[in-house]
């Protein structure tokens, strides 16, 4: 079993099942981590429960409260600026968006250009990729003069 920290507290307030209590407390014999973190927890519950409780809230303060919050909200929207109220937190994401999406169209229009440039230049080896894919494996550039000229050979030409 692992470190039961995060059941102690439910141990401590006798919530476990009992077939959790009594994995929870064989650990606790073999580990004195757990027994220390146990002590610790049983030391702040006891602290705890030997606080006054709390005092009541005096009467009318929850109104009191959301009426307080309802004129700084309204006293906020005065301070701000006509220029406060555009919806900048919409603006500047979609600027960023369409930035983003600029620079991936350019970015791929330029690899696409690399790309044809490629086929261009080895255009007759992709015109007889038959003859390419018959030979199997092109691994050095001696392979690759021998295909460009594979179509000329079987043509007769010189």
């Amino acid at each position: 079993m692992n470190h039961p920290v995060s059941q102690l507290t439910a141990y401590l307030d006798d919530a476990l099942s009992a077939a959790e209590r009594a994995e929870v407390e064989a650990h606790l014999e073999a580990c004195p981590e757990c027994r220390a973190e146990r002590d610790r927890l049983s030391a702040a519950i006891a602290a705890l429960s030997r606080l006054p409780p709390a005092p009541a809230p005096l009467s009318g303060f929850e109104q009191r409260f959301y009426a307080r919050l309802a004129r700084e909200k309204a006293a906020l929207r005065e301070r701000r600026s006509p220029l406060d109220r555009f919806a900048w937190r919409w603006l500047v994401p979609t600027l960023a968006g369409a930035l983003a999406t600029a620079a991936v169209i350019v970015y791929t229009g330029g690899q696409r250009r690399d790309h044809e440039a490629f086929l261009a230049e080895h255009l007759e080896l992709f015109q007889s990729y038959e003859l390419v894919a018959s030979v199997g494996a092109v691994d050095s550039p001696d392979d690759v003069e021998v295909v460009v000229h594979l179509d000329e050979l079987q043509e007769g030409r010189p």
